[in-house]
């Protein structure tokens, strides 16, 4: 039997760089999970004490199109340098326990950059070891039609290994990309923004509900794994996006996360598959504007957001819901596979449970968004009845019987509001999210009607007209009535007055 020898081309390396991701800022999830997983490795070793020790830096020279990120975790060793970085697809990391698994991220940067270099120093040895990779020489080989080289032999002719003398003590791994040619990957602020919703970073300082979250996730023996990631030049340490208050398109804040809730997601067998936490809001009612870059219940797994601010809409019977609320699904096993895009997970039964309980849940969160309309709105048709006035004046048969009905509609308005309220009270007994904006919209206000006893004064007698006798006073006021059915209140009135005026 002959051996059958299959040959991977060239063209698979673009699309394990170029092709398999739509945003290119994808690169600095991939470098900052694996300097995260080195962290974690790093204090299962005794390198590091705890994970606040590990570092993780990333700067961005605009100038000169360069960007560096750095760990200060367990390095590399120099004998298992080409085993480690030259091997795609042929990681060794333990997948029930790392972030990345599949070997295929360190080469991201390739797409965009002319150099792509890694280099590193492990604890004790006194020199680095540096892989440099030509981009450039990749892209053009790539291109190059005749070139018949598959991609092993494509890796192998872009890169270079050296090794360099250094301080024994010294303990680092940087990834280098060098002539970055996408612009995005330069904008700190684009990247800032990325990271703040995709890397395993804290909840900022000012988000008041970080430490309810941390307690509540504690409690059900799970921890959100956190690492110190700085964005260098303004050495800004990186935060999640998720801040007090929601923004409008201008920048204005226009109202508060006022608390948080939690879910929890089991399986079949009574497993905790998942936990969540939810911000409650007096305006779940309303679509977040994109501004907000937090928006939307996220998916996350190891602290990594899987997806986009898209990924669960597809669970909410109107998938515009999802934008109304911010939130975080994180899940728990071995069981939840990232897929190679890192966009969802591998199918299997755990992810199927998922997925019906997040559409079953997700049905109860658009009768919330639906509920905290009726809030405002009954409120509001109650407000307006207490607030209706009659004229102390009125001049007409038609004008009484406009302010009569408009009265009556306003009071049948507001007692059907008051029994549509009462139901949301009694739902607040049992749904925290209710309760919450209950209190802070109505408060303590006045929901009361009866002892509304607004009341309608007859019309006003007609003039003397004293310049007119009996016929003609009679026709004058057939004129009123026809002056009143064909113009509006106020212009009849100005009208009928300046008659009265002549004629008395």
């Amino acid at each position: 039997m002959t051996k059958f020898e299959p040959k991977i081309g060239k063209n698979v390396i673009e699309t394990l760089t170029l092709g398999m991701y739509e945003d290119a800022r994808f690169i600095y999830r991939e470098y900052v999970q694996n300097a995260a997983d080195q962290i974690d490795v790093a204090i299962e070793e005794g390198i590091l004490n705890k994970k606040d020790e590990g570092r993780i830096n990333i700067t961005i020279d605009k100038k000169q199109k360069s960007i560096i990120i750095e760990d200060n975790a367990t390095g590399i060793e120099s004998s298992n340098i080409r085993k480690f970085l030259a091997n795609v697809a042929d990681s060794q990391k333990d997948r029930t326990k790392r972030k990345g698994f599949r070997g295929i991220g360190r080469l991201g940067g390739l797409g965009y950059c002319e150099q792509l270099i890694f280099e590193t120093s492990y604890e004790g040895e006194s020199k680095k070891s540096i892989i440099t990779m030509n981009a450039k020489m990749l892209k053009a080989l790539i291109e190059n039609k005749s070139y018949e080289g598959d991609a092993a032999t494509v890796i192998s002719v872009i890169t270079n290994f050296e090794e360099k003398k250094v301080e024994a003590e010294e303990r680092f791994f940087k990834v280098i990309l060098k002539n970055v040619t996408n612009d995005d990957l330069l904008d700190s602020e684009k990247v800032k923004n990325y990271l703040s919703m995709v890397a395993p970073i804290p909840y900022a300082e000012d988000f008041l509900f970080k430490d309810k979250i941390h307690r509540y996730f504690k409690k059900n023996n799970v921890t959100i794994e956190e690492y110190e990631v700085r964005l260098t030049l303004n050495d800004d340490k990186l935060y999640k996006a998720y801040k007090p208050n929601i923004f409008d398109k201008n920048g204005q804040p226009i109202y508060q996360i006022l608390d948080v809730d939690f879910f929890k997601i089991k399986n079949e067998d009574d497993e905790l598959i998942a936990l969540a936490w939810y911000g409650i809001s007096e305006y779940m009612n309303k679509r977040m504007h994109q501004n907000n870059i937090e928006l939307g219940f996220r998916l996350r797994k190891n602290n990594i957001q899987i997806g986009s601010l898209n990924t669960l809409n597809k669970f909410f019977k109107e998938h515009r819901f999802n934008h109304h609320f911010i939130g975080e699904i994180h899940v728990i096993g071995d069981s939840f596979v990232p897929n190679a895009r890192r966009d969802y997970f591998k199918d299997n039964k755990i992810v199927q449970e998922l997925e019906e309980t997040l559409e079953s849940k997700f049905k109860e969160f658009s009768r919330y968004a639906h509920d905290v309309s009726k809030i405002h709105n009954r409120l509001k048709d109650i407000q307006e009845f207490q607030e209706f006035e009659i004229p102390k004046k009125i001049r007409s048969k038609k004008e009484e019987k406009k302010y009569q009905e408009e009265f009556t509609y306003k009071k049948e308005q507001a007692i059907f509001a008051q029994k549509e309220l009462e139901k949301l009270y009694k739902k607040s007994e049992t749904v925290q999210t209710i309760d919450v904006v209950l209190e802070h919209v109505i408060g303590e206000a006045d929901l009361s009607i009866d002892n509304e006893e607004k009341t309608i004064k007859k019309a006003t007698k007609p003039p003397i007209l004293r310049k007119l006798n009996f016929q003609e006073r009679k026709l004058i006021m057939e004129i009123f009535g026809i002056i009143e059915e064909e113009l509006d209140i106020e212009r009849a009135e100005k009208l009928k007055e300046k008659i009265i005026q002549r004629y008395t």
